[in-house]
């Protein structure tokens, strides 16, 4: 299902343009990263490895461009990015949901303090802000030579850039066809799982006489969720992007372009972004490595030179993001199943798996067969048997890679040529599917526009948006870790307002006074 692009076999090195903006794109932040928290001489010599890693994006700049895209395509990739990135909340345009209040004040903190940033001593210990920052870091150095007002202009900006990228990803897919580009974007724009049968299903007549369109319609599961496109771009666009982007890059370069000799140094630039999206990346990535291994034309990517740079980088941005993790709440579901109640408990997963992927994978196998969809819902099969910290991040945030692979193959199966009746009976089945599924996301773009903007907190740091607590999957207390070595000294934030002002959250204040449930 990954689709090849026409490239020039004789160079496994070459890249299309598009490829290389958005290498440029996943990687831009790693190199900010290196070079603001850690010590020169260690940033240095990460830079140096780094760069070294990413020299194959360089190489054979004189090869063939790829696909080219029409100009229509172009604008449906621009308008449509736009508007769904604009609607998402980034810079508070229009109604933000309330993960903003701590994004916010997390981009807040990157922008007035010197890296890295620390909010001193907490139950004696020094602290600093450990979290995956690639998403916020370009804006942070924009808002660091300006104010902290043009810096939610940048992320705006930066937001779109990437959403964009990835619709044109999707496109390029489709030929030059323009109406199967408006195909791409309905069908991304518009994906999720059966939440609404969900809902039906295990709250019945409660939901029935509570339900208004702008409901978030996701955790009808209760212990999980698997996010639409748009509720990742809405809710956590610092977690989708990195992979959204890389799962199309997949799909665009077969194992005879450079991509394999950058695929170590993606995955480390993708756990900067988001770790647990990167976790998801791992089988995609392993599988194609495997696939090109046994095929016997890919065992140069075995050579150090290929890893060993990017292990280096990938060794000191992992100490830096496990930091004290072990106060981050985890668990696993598995034990549920061997209860008492463990007959019911599988019966749920398997509901939950089979509304919100299943239907859908399996729908758009009888039409296209393919090794990395089926891998996708192995993965989704399985996840939910795990729990990873505070809302169980592990199953949305590592299942967001997987739904991106299915969402791609639901629209693929679709543009598929089906002279046959049977295969045109079978996509009218899975447009059906798909169609019932926009409920989600449809109620997303409801709550966008229909609740008002909220203005942005310019004074809340992050231990004020926490009600002055320091949120382990945000704050690492620090101790004898080796890693603080090559890391500079962490610089103390003004604390500045604390108390219900910085604490509140305006989202969901409006929310529940507008529906009172």
């Amino acid at each position: 299902m990954f689709e090849p692009q026409t490239i020039n076999r004789d160079d496994p090195r070459t890249l299309a343009p598009l490829d290389r903006l958005v290498i440029a794109y996943l990687a831009l932040p790693l190199f900010i990263f290196l070079i603001g928290w850690f010590e020169w001489w260690a940033a240095a010599v990460l830079v140096a490895c780094s760069a070294y890693a990413l020299r194959p994006m360089l190489a054979n700049w004189a090869g063939p461009c790829g696909p080219r895209f029409t100009a229509q395509q172009i604008f449906i990739a621009l308008s449509v990015g736009c508007v769904w990135t604009t609607l998402g909340g980034t810079d508070h345009i229009f109604y933000a949901n309330s993960d903003w209040h701590v994004r916010d004040a997390v981009l807040h903190d990157l922008v007035v303090s010197h890296w890295p940033v620390g909010y001193g001593l907490h139950d004696g210990r020094e602290t600093m802000l450990r979290a995956p920052l690639g998403y916020y870091l370009p804006a942070a150095v924009i808002g660091k030579l300006t104010t902290l007002s043009v810096a939610h202009v940048a992320l705006l900006a930066w937001t779109t850039v990437g959403t964009v990228l990835f619709l044109l990803q999707v496109i390029s897919l489709a030929g030059s066809n323009p109406g199967a580009a408006l195909l791409a974007v309905t069908v991304i724009v518009f994906f999720s799982g059966a939440d609404i049968a969900g809902n039906l299903l295990d709250n019945g007549p409660r939901f029935r006489s509570q339900w208004y369109l702008p409901m978030h319609l996701e955790w009808w599961a209760g212990s999980y969720q698997y996010s639409s496109i748009t509720t990742q771009l809405f809710w956590v666009p610092n977690h989708a992007l990195a992979g959204w982007l890389t799962i199309g890059l997949l799909y665009r370069c077969n194992s005879q372009t450079g991509l394999d000799w950058l695929l170590p140094i993606l995955i480390v630039a993708a756990a900067l972004w988001s770790p647990l999206t990167a976790l998801g990346l791992v089988p995609f990535v392993a599988f194609r490595a495997a696939r090109g291994i046994f095929a016997g034309d890919t065992l140069r990517l075995l050579h150090p030179r290929i890893w060993l740079p990017a292990l280096t980088v990938g060794l000191a941005v992992a100490a830096y993001l496990t930091l004290a993790v072990g106060s981050v709440p985890r668990g696993t579901t598995v034990a549920a199943l061997t209860s008492g109640d463990g007959v019911m408990s599988i019966a749920r997963l398997l509901q939950f798996f089979v509304l919100e992927a299943g239907l859908i994978g399996f729908s758009v196998l009888l039409i296209r067969r393919s090794a990395e969809l089926m891998i996708a819902l192995g993965v989704l099969a399985v996840l939910p048997a795990l729990s990873f910290g505070p809302a169980n991040d592990l199953v949305m945030r590592a299942s967001i890679p997987a739904l991106t692979v299915v969402a791609i193959g639901a629209f693929l199966a679709l543009l598929e040529k089906t002279p046959q009746p049977k295969l045109h009976r079978k996509k009218i089945f899975l447009a059906g599917i798909l169609s019932a599924g926009a409920m989600t996301p449809i109620a997303e773009m409801a709550r966008a526009v229909m609740l008002p903007a909220w203005q942005i907190n310019f004074t809340a740091t992050l231990i004020g948006a926490t009600c002055d607590g320091f949120a382990p999957h945000y704050v690492a207390e620090l101790g004898e870790q080796e890693i603080l070595h090559l890391l500079r000294k962490p610089s103390r934030v003004a604390l500045g307002p604390l108390g219900p002002e910085s604490c509140r959250d305006p989202a969901s204040e409006i929310l529940w006074r507008r529906y009172p449930f």
